[in-house]
């Protein structure tokens, strides 16, 4: 006798017999149900027309491929005025027209398309016991039926993901209460999300990053709605800020380097900064060069240099510079510093002694401009005007002679605006918070840089209204460098408000754009916007 649980237990099928081959079961069934309707005029009939063989692909049975070879019928339609005349045998579940597999046997597909995507998909439903191609798995997925979600909460995360980074955007949509995707949008043009906003009159509040196009696009759709800015984007801008203000004040970082690195420093009275005596400085006429190089980078380069030509060996030079011996064997046979090359980078350099004759001294950068690009300039004039200006103000710089070899110490921009936001205990050793008292003596704007910064991430622990407008007016006041990035809050100053004083968070909708990106990895080369949609829609459910 054939066990009945080997078909599905709402299905009117009778197993009569089985048989095998190596790996495949063959499950012989027949139909008992009474009569069919007709797809076309819903009658029923009972008169078989004729009968035919359907294979059905099933859950596989003790790790064997489970296929159906079921006896189906065709039946008449007695409806006069039905234009379907013969019809196959439908069935309530399971078994779907023009279907060769079954619904439980799909619904598995779809699972396992959802989490593996095509290729790794077909790889594995062929461990599983239902062996499909990648474009079968696609496809399953395809045919799946998304039905719209709805808004419980009224608020809403919005934020771009890429298509391909730096080139095409869409944008994600978050239910932040629910913790799931409500939709994806093709782009992040503000018409696209005002439409979108439009057809969803129950949201009341919209947290988003400051990309402007999604300012307006909210203020468009939905003008009722109020916006919260992103506090993860707005200390990013903040850091930004910060980091470009170090980058500005490359010389001043250069010579307070050389100070900390001073072995003499060291043997001054405590608390107390001196400067190397005047007779131990050696004037250096510094090479021009339109880089835009690293401060730190610089320091070391210049450190080798002056290792080398006091006789000090490769490799310790590579131990006291913490550098790799390549590199600082590179660094031994250049004359100067070269920038990395960039998308951005111009053939400048090639020009600048003509640049600088004294024939040219009383020309326009507009006349300049337009005689280096007859003879071969590759950039534009805006990034000419950048260059020139940057050669125009080189001066000279004095740099300390070392006594000894001894460990160089630096730090980059971007570890330098880190710093500004950690507290003296939080920093990682004592040489950062040596460095900063150092720095904060020398470069009391620094000091008041500081201050602002934290009072900034203290804006968002104490939720007061009104402490966002005071540390904007001290920025503005101040003259350490941050009175753009006030004027850029001012711009935007109810969202970032709400940021302040609510706890509304855009970090569920970052989660979610790193799961878009995990499915587009799945499906690679496969995965247009539907499908995509399809796939973070479905998961989401």
């Amino acid at each position: 006798m054939i066990p009945q649980f080997i078909l599905p237990s709402n299905l009117q099928l009778k197993a009569e017999t089985i048989d095998s081959e190596p790996g495949v079961l063959y499950v012989h069934t027949s139909v008992y149900q009474k009569d069919s309707a007709c797809p076309i005029c819903g009658k029923r009939s009972n008169r078989i027309h004729s009968r035919y063989t359907r294979t059905l692909l099933d859950l596989p049975i003790s790790g064997n491929i489970a296929k159906v070879k079921l006896k189906a019928r065709k039946y008449f339609c007695d409806n006069a005025v039905c234009s379907r005349k013969v019809f196959t045998e439908r069935f309530d579940c399971e078994i779907r027209p023009y279907y060769r597999r079954m619904v439980r046997s799909n619904d598995l597909l779809t699972r396992i398309a959802l989490e593996l995507g095509g290729n790794r998909g077909a790889v594995i439903s062929s461990f599983v016991g239902i062996p499909v191609s990648p474009t079968t798995i696609l496809r399953v997925t395809k045919k799946m039926e998304i039905h719209p979600k709805t808004i419980t909460s009224g608020i809403i995360g919005i934020d771009d993901w890429a298509f391909k980074k730096g080139k095409t955007y869409g944008t994600v949509i978050v239910d932040l209460e629910k913790k799931e995707v409500i939709d994806l949008l093709p782009d992040r043009e503000s018409d696209t999300l005002a439409e979108w906003l439009k057809q969803h009159p129950e949201i009341t509040t919209v947290s988003r990053d400051r990309y402007g196009p999604y300012a307006l696009g909210v203020k468009t759709g939905a003008p009722h709605a109020s916006q919260v800015a992103d506090r993860f984007h707005l200390l990013m801008n903040l850091g930004e800020a910060t980091k470009r203000i170090f980058q500005s004040k490359g010389k001043e970082l250069r010579e307070i380097f050389t100070l900390y690195n001073d072995p003499k420093r060291e043997t001054s009275k405590p608390g107390k900064i001196e400067l190397p005596a005047q007779n131990t400085l050696e004037t250096i006429d510094p090479n021009i060069s339109t880089a835009n190089i690293d401060v730190a980078r610089q320091h070391k380069f210049d450190k080798v240099k002056e290792l080398h030509n006091n006789g000090t060996a490769l490799r310790q030079i590579a131990r006291i510079t913490k550098l790799a011996r390549g590199t600082v064997r590179k660094y031994v046979v250049m004359e100067r510093l070269e920038k990395r090359q960039s998308r951005n980078s111009t053939n400048l350099e090639a020009f600048i002694n003509f640049l600088l004759q004294e024939d040219n001294r009383g020309k326009t950068f507009r006349e300049l401009h337009k005689i280096i690009v007859q003879m071969g300039f590759t950039g534009k004039y805006t990034q000419f005007c950048c260059k020139m200006n940057e050669i125009y103000d080189m001066k000279l710089f004095t740099r300390a002679k070392s006594a000894s070899p001894l460990m160089v110490k630096t730090w980059s921009s971007t570890r330098l605006s880190l710093m500004l936001y950690m507290e003296a205990e939080q920093l990682q050793s004592n040489e950062d918070r040596n460095f900063l008292r150092l720095l904060f003596e020398k470069l009391p704007q620094i000091k008041r840089l500081e201050q602002l910064v934290k009072g900034f991430k203290q804006l968002f622990v104490a939720k007061e209204d009104g402490q966002l407008r005071n540390w904007i007016e001290e920025a503005l006041k101040s003259e350490c460098g941050l009175k753009n990035f006030a004027k850029n809050l001012l711009k935007d100053y109810d969202a970032v408000n709400n940021a302040v004083i609510t706890t509304i968070s855009n970090g569920k909708v970052e989660g979610q754009v790193n799961r878009i990106k995990n499915i587009k990895r799945k499906m690679y080369g496969r995965a247009g916007f539907q499908l995509l949609r399809k796939m973070v829609l479905a998961k989401s459910a």
